[in-house]
């Protein structure tokens, strides 16, 4: 066996430049053209593609993703390799060079282990393999398979058997947001926001989302959530789903939420993100604002809530003398003479101010609100 291990090792030069690479358990390469052997009680790290084959001697290797082997995986006495992800592309040999040295120790950590398809027992703790493709999931919820070579030494009526060890991992979900918090920030009150916010399942066992809530003020809900999903729903290992959340201030001010999703992981059956908004009022252009007047003193019109002021002649003589005012003011702000307009404007808001002098020329529910928006559309033209 060991003249088997000397043709097929590295040269002198290669493993010399990889053990200076990799000393001290740290070993910088992203992808290595070519075999790698370790040896000589180093300590090191494989989480990079190797053009080639791995051989360890004597020396304690951790593999885990994005591990590449494309060719194989060969342990002598001494070796332990733990492997937690990667792949190897031809075969995990496990056998012996030096019977002075302990035997080699080789764990494949993960769940749902199988050979050749065949489900393994989940008491079982290692396996005698011969060209045997042993599968499962890792820790991550990758999938793995590859070929397993387990060596035998035999002699003077005596076999010895290697074995690969099974590191069985406890399979449990592992719920993720997307974000733990997010800002809406300014947004005009009656507008709507959204995000998307995602869920993530990073653990090796399905997720089952049960409920979802949201905790807001009562008196102004301003936030809501849509998903496609029905309650309750299950994600698999490394899958997502989508939840849109949406803003829609219905007040001036900070708004705030928590949205919290509840799950079966066993470590967070609660997670939650804090949303926020600010509603600010929407800033209508001086056009924009008398056209709403003359629309809403229409409407208030036909509703009833506005009527002329006095006796019935006067009061429609009163009504249509108001209109034309409103409609006056309108022209004059649409051609460009603002400063104009708002001498009309003043003269309108004082026949509708509910003051005895000058005497109004209309009444009703509807003439406070309209004195009101009046008002804001002289202050805007002021502003200007």
């Amino acid at each position: 066996m060991g003249g088997i291990m000397k043709n097929i090792s590295l040269t002198v030069q290669k493993a010399a430049v990889l053990l200076v690479a990799c000393i001290f358990s740290y070993c910088p390469l992203t992808a290595f053209a070519g075999d790698i052997e370790f040896s000589g009680g180093v300590t090191a790290e494989i989480d990079y593609l190797v053009d080639g084959s791995v051989w360890i001697f004597d020396a304690n290797v951790i593999m885990y993703e994005p591990a590449h082997i494309q060719g194989f995986v060969v342990t002598g006495s001494g070796a332990v390799l733990d492997v937690y992800g990667g792949q190897i592309d031809y075969l995990l040999m496990i056998s012996m060079h030096d019977m002075t040295l302990a035997d080699g120790v080789v764990t494949v950590y993960g769940t749902d282990f199988a050979v050749d398809g065949v489900p393994v027992d989940p008491e079982t703790t290692e396996l005698f393999l011969q060209g045997q493709m042993l599968s499962g999931i890792y820790e991550n919820g990758a999938p793995f398979a590859y070929p397993v070579d387990c060596v035998v030494f035999g002699g003077a009526g005596y076999s010895y058997y290697q074995t690969v060890k099974l590191g069985w991992l406890v399979s449990q979900p592992d719920i993720e947001l997307s974000f733990g918090e997010y800002d809406f920030g300014q947004t005009y009150i009656g507008d709507t926001k959204t995000t998307t916010l995602t869920i993530y399942n990073l653990g090796n066992a399905g997720l089952t989302v049960q409920s979802f809530s949201l905790e807001q003020d009562e008196t102004a809900q301003q936030f809501a959530f849509t998903t496609s999903q029905t309650l309750p729903f299950t994600l698999e290992p490394n899958t997502t789903v989508a939840i849109d959340i949406h803003y829609t201030p219905v007040i001036e001010g900070l708004a705030e939420s928590i949205f919290s999703v509840f799950s079966n992981d066993p470590d967070d059956p609660r997670i939650s993100t804090e949303l926020i908004g600010i509603g600010v009022p929407v800033v209508l252009s001086a056009e924009e604002q008398s056209a709403f007047i003359i629309e809403t003193f229409n409407e208030s019109f036909r509703d009833g809530l506005i009527q002329g002021e006095g006796n019935a002649k006067s009061a429609v003589n009163k009504l249509a003398t108001f209109g034309k005012m409103l409609a006056t003011a309108d022209e004059l702000i649409v051609t460009g003479y603002g400063e104009y307009a708002l001498d009309v404007l003043l003269m309108i808001e004082a026949k509708c101010d509910g003051q005895r002098s000058p005497k109004d020329f209309i009444e009703g529910q509807g003439v406070v609100e309209l004195n009101i928006m009046i008002n804001q559309l002289i202050e805007t033209l002021q502003a200007q």
